[in-house]
């Protein structure tokens, strides 16, 4: 029961919020109310009203994000909590964007990741440096979902980058840098821009300093980058002893002026001094053991006198670790290198993890391996598997329809039942009813007993009529017959021509269209625009919606309002920024 207060306690000021000292702790134990029978109406509706308080005091919201990103794993439909996170991160609340961006990118999977794209490179570079870390990590996690997707954010990462927030330009530098750790020539490039732009984050400092330390370890190339690096960056200030180049130069016959020998530690952040030094005593290890005897020399006399330089040091941590270290190279014994130097600062990296391809990708490769399909581009959609004879005939065939930009490939998988015929050079020849034109076939060589084989047709989609999309075709089994002994096996020489006429093949709109999920569907409907936005209305007997990709990659909205009478009347609205997607969706509909 909400408490009464006398007039004294209002005057005072102490009884204006009766819910001024709710605990959501005790507020989640009264909950259990509502699992009681029968229920109590009133004590339940005074639980809510403390639920609702606690919801607009900033506290229970975020317990909400909490558990979206535990239950992300067992739930299966997610779709309203989806529009839910979207509104969030799109929102005027900045304390509640951050977190609902990470939790949004918790539960999105590889089909729902191009419905937020777009307020992922917006939260990117928000001027809120909350929400842009949230964007920057979160798209480090989903990397792993769809690397390729991600990659597209690489302008938007960069911009982040140059962000004044030393947390933002952290995390900016940690997702430039997975993105492009598999080119080793990116990442050098990146290693040398942002040492001459300079950074203002000491941890992307620190960062730099153990990617250089990667490049060196990858390779001899990366000598040269590890120490351009070490003497253009901010935290390593050379101070050249042209007596001591000289000396080095003789020993080793090469001009290293300035070398790490000459490095002086003079960053004021002690985190990054500390990783400095740490890392350029363990290059000693990422030589390769081939390497000349002069070199290994060159880097003991040049960590030495470093390390006798940092012993002069301010900071206590960089004393320490010079003076350990300094005495574990005087010692000259390469077990207590190897265990003390060298295997102390273990550089911890990620292998790229192996993604299955996909199925599409997988056709994608088996059709570019065509000659007759190498210049169709890329791979819009394959469809599922249609079946175009009954499973217990003397021939199985299905078909999978691979829609390209102005053609369909299909692929007729093809399965001989009769043990005593062999069919060679088998086809499928199409017909079509409208306006699409067969260019060429592509033979399946034979067909053996029970062994599967491919044969394709080549068609192109009508162009002087691009909303005749929708076809049906009749098709024929065309193949040469070589009767077998079926105990052996073995053809006869002769063959003879037959046919075998399959089930008809229908090719339908929604083969055009490829399904993406829109959690905001006001928001995209406003960003296509009217350009080429038309409506009809239409009476039918039943209600369709639609919204997805048209082939070529345009996004398709469709908005329908229906009034009912004596049948069902539907006003629909078709808006994309390609006209003839709009046409083929009204087409399809009347």
């Amino acid at each position: 029961m909400i408490k009464k207060f006398d007039k004294k306690d209002e005057e005072s000021g102490s009884g204006s919020n009766p819910f001024q000292h709710l605990e959501k702790s005790a507020v989640l134990q009264e909950a259990r109310l509502f699992n009681e029978t029968p229920i109590n109406p009133r004590r339940c509706l005074h639980i809510l009203t403390k639920i609702l308080y606690l919801l607009n005091q900033q506290t229970l919201r975020r317990m909400c994000y909490l558990t979206i990103k535990e239950m992300a794993n067992i739930s299966e439909d997610v779709i309203i909590v989806t529009s839910s996170l979207t509104k969030d991160m799109t929102g005027k609340e900045d304390v509640y964007r951050g977190p609902a961006i990470r939790a949004l990118c918790r539960i999105t999977d590889g089909t729902m990741l191009q419905g937020i794209e777009r307020y992922m490179k917006q939260a990117i570079v928000d001027k809120v440096p909350s929400v842009s870390s949230s964007a920057l990590v979160s798209s480090l996690h989903m990397m792993k979902i769809s690397y390729d997707v991600v990659k597209r954010w690489i302008n938007e990462a960069q911009e982040a980058a140059s962000s004044d927030n030393i947390m933002v330009q952290y995390h900016a530098l940690g997702l430039l840098y997975h993105l492009r750790k598999n080119d080793r020539l990116a990442v050098s490039k990146m290693l040398n821009k942002f040492t001459k732009s300079g950074l203002k984050s000491q941890f992307a400092y620190c960062m730099l300093i153990r990617i250089a330390s990667k490049l060196l370890k990858e390779s001899e190339e990366g000598v040269a980058a590890f120490l351009q690096f070490s003497q253009t960056c901010p935290a390593l200030r050379s101070r050249p002893d042209p007596q001591q180049s000289g000396h080095e130069a003789s020993v080793c016959g090469h001009r290293l002026q300035p070398g790490p020998e000459n490095l002086h530690l003079t960053d004021s952040n002690r985190s990054i001094a500390t990783l400095a030094i740490t890392t350029l005593l363990k290059t000693g290890s990422e030589r390769q053991r081939g390497q000349a005897h002069e070199a290994d020399l060159l880097l003991r006399l040049g960590k030495s006198q470093m390390s006798s330089r940092c012993m002069m040091d301010s900071d206590d941590e960089v004393r320490d670790r010079a003076t350990f270290y300094l005495n574990v190279l005087q010692q000259r014994q390469l077990a207590l290198n190897a265990a003390y130097i060298f295997n102390e600062i273990a550089l911890v990296t990620s292998k790229p993890e192996k993604v299955a391809p996909s199925r599409q990708d997988i056709f994608q490769e088996q059709l570019a391996a065509i000659p007759e399909f190498k210049g169709l581009g890329p791979l819009f959609k394959s469809s599922e598997p249609v079946q175009l004879t009954e499973a217990e005939t003397e021939y199985f065939v299905r078909c999978i329809k691979h829609v390209f930009p102005n053609h369909i490939v299909f692929q007729f998988d093809c399965t001989n039942t009769l043990n005593d015929q062999l069919l060679e050079r088998v086809t499928v020849q199409m017909e079509p009813a409208d306006a699409y034109d067969v260019i060429c076939c592509i033979p399946a060589p034979s067909l053996a007993y029970n062994q599967p084989g491919m044969c394709y047709t080549l068609v192109s989609i009508p162009q002087d009529d691009p909303t005749a999309v929708a076809s049906t075709f009749s098709c024929t089994m065309k193949f040469t017959v070589r009767d077998c002994d079926p105990s052996t096996g073995v053809p006869e020489e002769d063959g003879y021509e037959d046919e075998y006429v399959l089930e008809d093949l229908e090719v339908t709109v929604s083969d055009h269209i490829q399904k993406v999920l829109k959690p905001n569907f006001a928001a995209a409907w406003e960003e296509v625009g009217d350009d080429f936005e038309k409506e009809e209305t239409f009476a039918l007997s039943s209600i369709k919606t639609l919204d997805g990709v048209y082939r070529g990659g345009c996004d398709v909205l469709v908005r329908s309002r229906l009034a009912l009478g004596d049948g069902v009347t539907m006003q629909v609205t078709v808006r994309s920024k390609d006209e003839t997607s709009v046409d083929v969706i009204l087409a399809s509909v009347g």
